[in-house]
Parts: structure tokens; sequence; C-alpha cells
């Protein structure tokens, strides 16, 4: 994204559109989501001019709630990053609206991510304004936490600092899950998500008491269980819902070939995301294609589809056309990537279409399950399959996405099967 500024003439239309926000805002008929959706609408039609808005009115403005709006509208846009930086030390400055400061730490520099922990520090209690913005820095750069650690009593954001902790708490938890046999201290383990957190998860297969629980335990921890390949693709994205075109990565839309259907009501099921090989560093062989239904029947939780010359082979479910008109996602869209600041793998568990936002979308990395699970296996050659892409429910700048959840696409590129699941 480019820098954004205003000129005179473009500076009178950001204060007509902070006046039309604050007039959304303040509507008391309206629910918060309607607000949230309102203002979203208005700045996302509004296109560079919007998104200098968004930025003047987190500069003015003294209201709280109208610097959430605007901060979570920001935080569904790629870039700006010299804006979002120079709003959110506005923010920080103005302490009853700090909070909403947490929606921009992605894009913050270092001297501002810890000008914020210093604020924080200096009256640590759990309600304080900076506490959202810890949170999220935990998730996203948690290295610049870790030295005072012992003065964080969140329990959320010490689970954070557990990705790429160092090896010596690594030793400590294996230890103590060697004392009292707590699977939670594995599971912690597992989050640290280093080589050698994974080394130790693999040198317990023999000892945990049930194989399945070692089976979601290694890809956690970043290895596939039975091959000992990598249980992601690296490097990790930040996935952005953007208009049509602004990628070759397409989002909802038409699809050209057979698609999976339901078993119950015969509803085809709506591609969700189709990744372009070419335009990732993967070395993917096909373009991977995700998708998940949009009928009520709750009939299945996995999706599994083969990408063959001529055309899909869907397993365990029929097949037959792709529906005309989708509805999953908000007209035909694209997803924009930019690299993800925690490249380790994100520690702290996912909160699916959380008004806090914490999940979003991912392509590449490591999944953030909202409770552990196994990888899929991939029907073709048996083996599990990496991780590759996370499509988070909640607010797009073009609407809300349709599905109540958090899918997970996993890829055998050997097979060119994908394989989506949710979990609530």
């Amino acid at each position: 994204m480019s820098t954004v500024s205003c000129s005179l003439a473009e500076m009178e239309a950001c204060l007509i559109m902070i006046q039309s926000i604050e007039e959304i805002v303040f509507d008391e008929e309206l629910s918060v989501a309607a607000k949230g959706e309102r203002v979203t609408a208005l700045l996302a039609l509004a296109g560079t001019e919007g998104i200098a808005a968004a930025i003047t009115c987190l500069m003015e403005t003294s209201d709280s709630r109208v610097a959430e709006h605007v901060a979570a509208y920001l935080e569904m846009i790629p870039g700006a990053q010299a804006e979002k930086t120079r709003a959110a030390e506005r923010l920080r400055r103005t302490v009853p609206l700090a909070r909403s400061a947490a929606r921009l730490v992605p894009w913050l520099p270092a001297a501002t991510l810890d000008a914020f922990i210093q604020d924080y520090l200096a009256v640590p209690y759990p309600d304080s304004p900076y506490s959202a913005v810890l949170f999220n820095i935990g998730i996203y750069f948690p290295e610049r936490l870790r030295h005072c650690a012992d003065r964080i009593d969140s329990p959320s954001i010490k689970q954070s600092l557990l990705s790429g902790a160092a090896d010596d708490l690594a030793d400590a938890l294996l230890a103590e899950w060697k004392n009292d046999g707590d699977l939670d201290h594995l599971w912690a383990l597992a989050l640290i998500r280093t080589e050698h957190a994974a080394e130790l998860i693999a040198s317990v297969r023999d000892e945990v008491p049930n194989p399945e629980d070692w089976e979601w335990l290694m890809p956690l921890a970043g290895r596939l269980p039975d091959t000992g390949k990598a249980a992601g693709f690296h490097p990790a994205f930040m996935g952005f819902v953007a208009d049509k075109g602004a990628s070759n990565h397409i989002m909802g839309g038409t699809y050209s070939h057979q698609v999976p259907l339901c078993a119950e009501c015969g509803a085809p099921a709506e591609r969700v995301l189709t990744l372009s090989a070419g335009d990732l560093p993967h070395n993917l062989s096909h373009d991977p294609s995700f998708f998940w239904f949009s009928c009520d029947c709750d009939e299945v939780d996995v999706i599994t589809v083969r990408f063959t010359g001529q055309g899909t082979k869907v397993y365990f479910n029929p097949q037959g056309p792709a529906s005309r008109e989708p509805r999953l996602i908000p007209g035909e869209r694209s997803m924009v990537l930019e690299p993800h600041p925690n490249q380790t793998g994100v520690s702290k568990t996912a909160i699916p279409g959380s008004v806090t936002r914490n999940s979003h979308h991912q392509v590449g990395g490591l999944p953030r399950w909202p409770t552990p699970e196994t990888h899929p296996i991939c029907p073709e050659c048996g083996n599990f399959m990496p991780f590759l892409a996370a499509v988070d429910s909640g607010p797009t700048p073009f609407g809300p996405v349709q599905f109540p959840w958090l899918l997970f696409g996993f890829w055998c590129d050997g097979c060119a099967v994908s394989t989506t699941r949710t979990q609530t």
C-alpha cells in the first residue's frame, strides 16, 4: 500500500467522512455489529481516501468507540505502515484510546512497540488500556515481551510468549511432564515451535500413553508425525481480503469445475480460496483450492478434493456443478499477502470470528487450532498433510464472510489434494 496523504481538498472530504462516521457510531438504535459494518462500508467505498480519513479520524477523535471502529477497519487493510504507526503513537498518548492501537500492532516498528510495553509496565494491571496492545504484541512479536515476562500477570499473554522460547524452558516443560504426566506440559512444549522443542516432542513418541495424543503434539511442534517433514509451508503470511484483481489469489466467485455436494441436501460447496502457486515462495506444483458448504446441514466438518488435468475428484462426498451464485465470500475478491511478523509460529490459540480479530487469514506457517487436532491424512498417499492456509470468519471491507468458523486448509502437493477442515 502506498503512502497515504491528504491535500487541502481531500482534507475537507476527510472531515465530512469523519462526521459521517461519528453519526453512525453515535446512533443509539444501531447494534455494535451494525455500526462496525456501516463504518467499514463507508471507508471501504472511498478507497485510498477512506484510509486517509481513517488515519485523520484516529489523529483527532476523543471518543473510544469511534477509535475502535476505525482501527478495526484499518486492521483489515494491508500496508500504510507509516500512517498506522503515526495513528498508533497518537492513540498511545491519549490513554483512554490506547486500547484501539492493538489492532495496528503488526505494522508498528520496534520503538513504538517498546514504548507501549513501558507504558504498561509503569502501571501493570489487567484493565490497563495498554493490556490489549500487549496481547497482540505477544502474538506478533513475542521476543519483545520475553524480558519482562515476570511482570506480566495475564495468562493469555504468557501463553503467547511460548513461541520461540529458550531451550531451557523447553527442557523444563519436558521434565515437568516426566514428573507428573500432565499432558498440558507437552502441549506448552509443542507451542514453543522451535527445532529444539520439536526434537523433544519427537523423543517422547513411545512414552506418551495415547499414540493419538502424540500425533497432534508433533505437528503442533512443527513436524508431521509420519514423515517428519514440516507441518506447514514456510514462510508465513498474513492475508487480507481485497477487491478482485488486487492479487492472483482468488477468494469466492464462481468455480469452473465440479465441486463437493452436501450429502444431505445436495447443495454445492463454494470456493473459499484459490492460491496462485506461481505467486508463492512455497514451490507448489499446482494451484490449491479450498471449499466449504453454504448450507446449514452441518453434515461434514471436512472437505477433500483432488485436482487433475481433467478437473476435480471429490472424496467422501458426491460431486456436481458449482453454484452460479456463491455467497460465502462477499463477491469475487482476492487475498493480498504480507509477511507475518512471527515466523516461528503463533502459540496463542485462535478465537474464530472474534471481534478482537486475533485469528485473521493466514497463508503458510503453522495452524492455530482453538483446541488440539491432528492433521488430515491424504487419501491418495496415506501421509499426513501439511497446513497451508486459514480463512477466518467475521468482517471484511466488503461485508462479512458467511460461515461462523475458522477454516483450515491442508495441501498434499505431490498428490494435488486439498483438505479443508473446521473447528468451531
